[in-house]
């Protein structure tokens, strides 16, 4: 044994200890941001936490944003060597997506306070350091997407839809399980995989004999959004509705706790203190843009699904109508979606409520399809539910308005894929 061999055990036994303990580190980190925000906790609190002195934790990290910035790349790793691994031991198409869903679940679930605060929190990093882990998801991306154009060339995957939308839809769902997750209520992770899988291979038509939904035309051109109707408001009302439009456009682009009144107030063009006249705190633009959003969007659903007749209609109504809500009014979702933890107890128990009264609306009319047959009844109505929300609810993180597709031909694509599935119809 020469002298470099005999050193590699004492360098492992010196790098286990770190490893184990950068391992709490992101974990501690993780439940603080998750819970406080990533801006309102510092580095002493996670000392704290985990019963150090705050100098121990420059053993292991620079900053802040370093530990946040090692915590995404070290998640994202581990992800796509886990799902690589897995689906390069399987060879038949259909069966490497199976082993996809299952291990991405698993793995993402296996941690799932870090994914959490990867999804809401990522803005919070450096432009260098945002950009390499944008970096780092699009090739995690590129290997779902290749696993399912390999299903198209092999014809088990359909082929009317871009391979891009497909693996949309399909980490749509998969991303969206670690907000809802609850490990003492919900089934495993293997046992979850295996009721998402049926639903987005095969759709939840119950029949497969059922002829497939054209998609929508995603050739056609662009249109400029048509102007909005004007609506006769008081000075009072429309100060009020910019402040809670500039609102949510700050608290979207840095996050809840990053931004201050002063700021609102600037992109106002307005005294702080005029603010006053309207809220009481900062709290309460949170609170409404919560409130409005989710009220807006059941009213907007409602009203589209009392137009058309039918279960089936009902549903593609429902998911159509839910995509062009979210997509005009995409700041106020996606404040809602990330930040709504930051209210008061009391508060955000009203939110909830609001966000559990749209939920029932969504499995009320899937559970109409499943007693009329028109929709599988094989899965629960609670996992169709989640599994739809999740595709729908996602898509306010990709959607850009200058991008190729109008928010009506995406709730149409997605329409298609949730009610027939990913897999190619037979004789296609």
């Amino acid at each position: 044994m020469n002298a470099e061999s005999a050193s590699l055990p004492a360098v492992e036994a010196a790098a286990e200890p770190k490893r184990g303990t950068l391992e709490r580190l992101f974990d501690t980190a993780a439940t603080l941001f998750r819970d406080k925000g990533y801006a309102a906790t510092t580095t002493r609190e996670m000392a704290a936490t985990l019963g150090i002195q705050q100098a121990s934790l420059y053993y292991h990290i620079t900053s802040k944003e370093d530990l946040f910035y090692q915590l995404c790349v070290s998640s994202l790793t581990h992800l796509h060597s886990d799902v690589e691994s897995a689906v390069h031991e399987v060879h038949e198409p259909l069966g490497r997506i199976c082993t996809l869903i299952r291990v991405h679940l698993q793995t993402l679930l296996v941690h799932q306070c870090r994914h959490v605060i990867m999804l809401t929190e990522l803005r919070a990093l450096s432009n260098a350091h945002h950009a390499e882990v944008l970096a780092l998801r699009k090739k995690y991306a590129r290997l779902v997407e290749s696993v399912l154009e390999e299903g198209q060339a092999a014809g088990v995957v359909r082929r009317d839809v871009p391979s891009k939308y497909l693996y949309l839809a399909l980490l749509n769902v998969l991303n969206w399980a670690v907000l809802w997750f609850r490990r003492e209520q919900e089934l495993p992770a293997d046992r979850l995989a295996g009721l998402f899988t049926p639903i987005y291979l095969h759709g939840a038509v119950a029949s497969p004999a059922r002829e497939s939904p054209v998609p929508p035309d995603l050739t056609a051109q662009r249109r400029r959004p048509a102007a909005k109707a004007s609506r006769t408001a008081t000075p009072e009302q429309s100060t009020s509705e910019r402040m809670l439009r500039s609102a949510a456009a700050l608290f979207s682009k840095k996050g809840y706790s990053a931004t201050s009144l002063r700021e609102i107030a600037a992109l106002l063009r307005i005294q702080k203190a005029s603010l006053y006249y309207h809220i009481a705190g900062k709290e309460d633009l949170l609170f409404e843009i919560c409130s409005a959003s989710l009220r807006q969007i059941r009213r907007d659903v409602e009203a589209a699904i009392q137009t058309v007749a039918g279960p089936l209609e009902r549903t593609r109504a429902l998911v159509r109508s839910h995509i062009e809500s979210m997509l005009r009014d995409q700041d106020q979702h996606t404040v809602t979606l990330s930040e709504m933890r930051a209210l008061s107890e009391e508060r955000l128990a009203q939110v909830i409520s609001l966000r559990d009264a749209y939920e029932d609306l969504v499995r009320s009319v899937l559970e109409q399809g499943q007693e009329a047959g028109v929709l599988r009844r094989d899965i629960p109505v609670k996992y169709l539910s989640l599994h739809l929300l999740g595709m729908l609810n996602r898509v306010e993180v990709w959607y850009r308005a200058d991008g190729p597709l109008m928010p009506a031909q995406i709730g149409d694509l997605l329409a298609v894929i949730f009610l027939t599935g990913a897999a190619a119809v037979p004789g296609d």
